[in-house]
C-alpha cells in the first residue's frame, strides 16, 4: 500500500509541476555522461505499439515489463530560441525516424547539444501526439485536451542519457525539394532534419491567420513587435517545385530580424514538423530553423545586413 501511494503522489507531482516549471540550466552546467544502452525498439515501432488513441491531441503511456529504448543523436538545438523545450533525436541508420522529446528546462542544449547521442528509456513515460505530431513527455491535460507534457529536467536526466562526446558533424540533413516533401509520408518527416537547396522567402505569409502578400511592416521572421501570444509565424518558403512554411516563435532571437529578400536564394536546413488543430482539418507542414545559421550557401550577404556570424 505505501508503495502504491508512494507512486501516486510521484505521479500527481508531474501532472501538477511538470507543466510550468521554470527550470533554467546554466550554460556551465556540468555534463555527466553514462554509458549506451542498447535498443530494443525502433521509434517507428515505438509509434505502432504504443501510440494507440485516436485524436489530434493524445498520450498514450508506455508500459512494459521489458526496457523500451531508443537510440539517436540530437539534431536540435535551442541557443537561438527557436526551438524551446524540447530536442529532436534522429535515429542513426539507414530510413531511421526521428522524434521530439519534450523536457521542462530551457537551455536544454547545455547537456544535450546538437551531435550529442543518447539512449532514452521510454518506460512509463507517454507518447502522444500534439496537433497530430508525435512527441515523447508526459501526461498533461490541459482542460478537456490531453497531450504530451514536458518531462521534469530531473526525471529527463534519468531516462534521456547522453553517451559519448557531441560530434556536430555526425548530424547531416537529407536534402529534398518541397515537392518531395509534401508527398511523403507524415510518419517518416516528423523532426527529421532536410536541406532545401535553391530555395527563397517569396514575401508571402500568414498574419493573424490570413494568407496575404506581406507588407513592408510585416517583412519579418516574426512580428517586428512581439506580442507574445507564443503562435509561431508562418513565412512562405518557395523552390522549383512548391510552397511550404517557416515558423518562427515570437520568442526566437532572429524574430524581429527582416525576412531576406526574395532574391536571395540557396540552402536552407529545418526541422520538419506537422501542425493539424482538428482531425475535420487537412493540417500542413510547418519548418523550424534552428538558428538564423540554418540559413546557408546563398544567404551570406543577407546574414552580413544583419549582422548575424555562424
Amino acid at each position: 500500500m505505501k508503495s502504491i501511494l508512494k507512486k501516486t503522489i510521484y505521479l500527481v507531482s508531474i501532472l501538477i509541476f511538470g507543466s510550468c516549471s521554470q527550470y533554467n540550466l546554466d550554460p556551465q552546467t556540468e555534463i555527466k555522461k553514462g554509458e549506451k544502452i542498447e535498443s530494443t525498439i525502433t521509434i517507428e515501432d515505438l509509434s505502432s505499439t504504443y501510440m494507440t488513441s485516436l485524436g489530434s491531441f493524445t498520450a498514450d503511456r508506455i508500459s512494459s515489463d521489458n526496457p523500451v529504448v531508443i537510440n539517436g543523436i540530437v539534431t536540435s538545438t535551442d541557443i537561438e530560441g527557436n526551438v524551446y523545450k524540447y530536442i529532436s533525436v534522429q535515429e542513426e541508420f539507414t530510413n531511421g525516424r526521428a522524434i521530439r522529446i519534450s523536457i521542462d528546462a530551457s537551455g536544454i542544449s547545455a547537456i544535450y547539444p546538437i551531435g550529442q547521442r543518447v539512449s532514452v528509456v521510454l518506460n512509463d513515460l507517454c507518447i502522444g501526439k500534439y496537433g497530430e505530431s508525435p512527441q515523447i513527455g508526459t501526461y498533461y491535460l490541459k482542460g478537456t485536451r490531453l497531450s504530451p507534457g514536458a518531462i521534469p529536467m530531473p526525471i529527463a536526466r534519468e531516462k534521456v542519457i547522453a553517451y559519448g562526446n557531441a560530434e556536430p558533424q555526425a548530424v547531416v540533413a537529407d536534402t529534398m525539394t518541397i515537392a518531395e516533401i509534401l508527398a511523403a509520408p507524415k510518419d517518416e518527416m516528423h523532426y527529421r532534419l532536410i536541406c532545401i537547396k535553391d530555395a527563397n522567402f517569396n514575401g508571402y505569409g500568414e498574419v493573424e491567420f490570413t494568407y496575404k502578400k506581406l507588407t513592408a511592416s510585416e517583412l519579418y521572421f516574426g512580428n517586428p513587435i512581439p506580442t507574445i501570444t507564443g503562435v509561431p509565424i508562418a513565412r512562405e518558403l518557395v523552390d522549383a517545385t512548391g510552397k511550404i512554411y517557416v515558423a518562427t516563435s515570437e520568442y526566437a532571437k532572429f524574430a524581429q530580424n527582416p525576412l531576406p529578400a526574395s532574391t536571395y536564394k540557396g540552402d536552407i536546413t529545418v526541422l520538419v514538423s506537422w501542425y493539424n488543430s482538428d482531425p475535420k482539418y487537412t493540417g500542413n507542414y510547418q519548418l523550424t530553423l534552428r538558428t538564423l545559421g540554418d540559413l546557408g550557401s546563398g544567404f551570406d550577404g543577407y546574414l552580413s545586413t544583419v549582422n548575424y556570424t555562424r
